[in-house]
This record gives structure tokens, C-alpha cells and sequence, in this order.
């Protein structure tokens, strides 16, 4: 994982949260029990509209927002990082409504992410550190502190890095994350490894080849070290694992 700059949301979001959101709030506050006993209201699907969809694609560089993986054909989901209709206590039976509805088209709220993770590892879990402080409608004011870790408003290699191409965690809150998100699964950690051994090898192709006196600059050396330092670019795949193999290399210099 690694730190998203979001931007501002699509102008068309953004139009149609305010009215949205104002419903929301006015039949909460007309009805407030429906909501708690999850009776049936409607969210709309302009969350997973084609500029939103277009947006979190660019400002993503066209990975998913937890794993990393490139999205190569496959059909990726709009994530509600707080779950929008009901929230699942992780780890127990036990189901909360309404969920976060009044973020439903929240920009801030929104990512894109492999249907993998969204449909069999996080699906509607969002645990918190108070199950007590959760905000339960859109009155409730409580600062909130998540044990999921927030892509779009802090960096997640604060608490996951890499040895290799094995993913870590270096905080009990990575440790968690990497769970709860799958983050080993071996779609995942099949692809990692198999560009690891390749940067490996350009690293390991450098390094020989600048002790053997050839100039870093010589056409031999400088397209495998321009190689590397593309791999650790924001845009790369598994661009935090690359990071972690080639930070402080002395070649980028």
C-alpha cells in the first residue's frame, strides 16, 4: 500500500452529493427506526459513475488502493472505505444499521479496488479501536479511530513494508490490515514475486556491471537502472515493495 493523493472529487460527485445527501438526512430524520432495522432505502449508483470510475482510475495510476495489483482486465469495484449500508462487526455474527449512508458519495470515501479484496476480504467490515465512539448517523460527531488503514489520508508504509518480496507489517495495525485485506493472497503474492525476481536481477545485472568498470551512464547499464527507477514511482505496480528493495540504492544518485 501506499499513500493516495485523491484530489478533488469529479464535478459530477460532487453536484450530486449535496442533494443526495440532504434526502438521506430528511428521511433519517423522518423515519430514524427504518434505518436502524435495515429496512430497504435507496443509494443510488452515481458513486460508480464513468467520470467517478475515470477519476479513482487516474489518481490510483490504475492500481488497486490496498493490494497494489494492476487492474489488467479485470473488472475492479468501487469501495466504500466505510461500509454505506450496514456495517459488519469483524470477527462475530452481529450486523449495525444503517451504515455510513451519509458518505455514500463522499469523494473521500471512495476507492477503486481488485473485487477480490471488496467481495471476500474486507466486504463490509470497517472495526474500530471504540466500538463504542462509532458514528451511527449522520448527527453523530465522534472522531472515530479506525483499525483500517486509510490510503487517502495516511500512509500506509507507516505500518506495512516489504523483505523482499514478502509483505510486512512493522505496527500490530499493519499486522491487521494485511489480514483483514488479504494481502497475501496468492494472486497478490504470486504477481510480487514474480517482479521482484526481475528487479532483483536488473539490481544484481547493475551492480556487476559498474564493478567490472562500465560507467553507470554507458548504454550497458543506465536503461536497467532507469528500469529500477521507474519500479519505485508511484504509477509501478507493487511500487512499495520496490521502494523497500531499492531505497538509498547508491546507483540512483
Amino acid at each position: 500500500m501506499i499513500k493516495i493523493d485523491k484530489g478533488e472529487a469529479p464535478p459530477t460527485l460532487a453536484a450530486a452529493e449535496i442533494g443526495l445527501i440532504a434526502a438521506f438526512g430528511e428521511n433519517y430524520d423522518n423515519n430514524p427506526q427504518a434505518y436502524i432495522d435495515g429496512q430497504q432505502f435507496t443509494i443510488t449508483r452515481q458513486y460508480a459513475s464513468d467520470p467517478v470510475k475515470r477519476r479513482l482510475k487516474l489518481k490510483q495510476y490504475g492500481k488497486c488502493c490496498f493490494s497494489e495489483a494492476k487492474f489488467n482486465g479485470d473488472y475492479p469495484d468501487v469501495e466504500h472505505f466505510r461500509p454505506k449500508g450496514r456495517v459488519d462487526i469483524y470477527g462475530t455474527d452481529q450486523q449495525l444499521y444503517p451504515g455510513y449512508y451519509w458518505l455514500a458519495y463522499a469523494w473521500s470515501n471512495l476507492y477503486y479496488c481488485k473485487s477480490v479484496i471488496n467481495g471476500t476480504y474486507k466486504r463490509n467490515f470497517f472495526p474500530l479501536y471504540d466500538e463504542t465512539q462509532r458514528n451511527r448517523s449522520h448527527h453523530d460527531t465522534y472522531n472515530e479511530q479506525p483499525k483500517l488503514i486509510d490510503p487517502g489520508a495516511e500512509d500506509p508504509r507507516d505500518h506495512i513494508r516489504f523483505h523482499e518480496d514478502e509483505i510486512i507489517h512493522i505496527t500490530n495495525r499493519g499486522d491487521f490490515n494485511i489480514k483483514i485485506l488479504g494481502l497475501r493472497d496468492f494472486a497478490f503474492s504470486s504477481a510480487r514475486n514474480r517482479l521482484f525476481k526481475l528487479l532483483k536481477l536488473a539490481k544484481n545485472a547493475v551492480e556487476a556491471l559498474i564493478k567490472d568498470g562500465h560507467d553507470p551512464h554507458s548504454p550497458q547499464v543506465a536503461p536497467l537502472i532507469e528500469q529500477l527507477r521507474e519500479s519505485i514511482q508511484p504509477d509501478a505496480e507493487f511500487s512499495s515493495m520496490a521502494i523497500d528493495l531499492l531505497q538509498d540504492w547508491p546507483h540512483f544518485q
